[in-house]
């Protein structure tokens, strides 16, 4: 009997094929360097300079929100330079001729500040932004003087919007009768490349009208703000 002998194939051969196959393949998707990724420009402020208040037509912002500056209270300014930061800080306080707003107490007179600092990096600024946000937010983890923030967006890289209301004791007044008012506060807490800005500005209000001096108190705030960072030399995109 003749017996056909079966011719037996080379499979490992057949796998070593395949897998070198599979690694030129590979190598083909390697075989390019990645590309370079191209950091985005970003904001550069130059520092403030310690007469820059002056410079500031925050009389004219006042009188576009139909307020009036006080004479006896022009910008004022706060410059530091300790550290490698600077910081410039410019007071505001104006009034209201007409009738709008007014309490028992008197004229509606929003008062506040408008603060600019300068970081030399990026970095230091977003995590000093970091920091003043979380003490900002302390009375509202408090549940203290009714506040409340948001994060607002706009110009800025980030941004955060606080207000606070007290409604004002009549037993500090003992000579005014239905006293109905409160002390409000509004504060921004910015920041746009190196650059931060606190602008926190306050008045008393009549208690049915606090929304609308809220508002308003926020207007004039934005106004304020965009006023004193014009006066701010920059680099990097508009």
């Amino acid at each position: 009997m003749h017996v056909r002998r079966r011719t037996r194939y080379p499979i490992a051969r057949r796998w070593t094929a395949l897998a070198a196959v599979a690694a030129l393949v590979m190598s083909g998707c390697d075989s390019g360097p990645e590309p370079t990724k191209t950091q985005e420009p970003r904001v550069t402020y130059g520092q403030p300079a310690a007469d820059m208040c002056e410079g500031m037509k925050m009389a004219e912002v006042a009188a576009e929100s139909g307020l009036k500056l006080r004479s006896s209270d022009d910008p004022t300014v706060t410059f530091d330079t300790r550290g490698s930061d600077v910081y410039l800080n410019c007071g505001v306080s104006a009034y209201d001729e007409s009738d709008r707003f007014r309490t028992e107490i008197g004229k509606f007179e929003p008062r506040g500040t408008v603060s600019l600092r300068t970081h030399p990096t990026h970095e230091d600024a977003e995590r000093d932004h970091e920091s003043k946000v979380f003490s900002l937010k302390t009375h509202e983890r408090a549940g203290q003087f009714n506040a409340s923030s948001q994060q607002i967006s706009g110009w800025w890289d980030e941004g955060v919007y606080v207000q606070l209301m007290l409604p004002m004791d009549p037993k500090e007044y003992p000579s005014i009768e239905n006293l109905d008012a409160a002390a409000v506060e509004v504060i921004y807490e910015l920041r746009h490349g190196n650059l931060l800005v606190n602008t926190d500005l306050h008045a008393r209000a009549p208690t049915p009208q606090i929304e609308q001096v809220l508002a308003f108190l926020r207007e004039f705030a934005e106004a304020i703000t965009k006023e004193a960072v014009s006066h701010l030399s920059r680099t990097g995109p508009n």
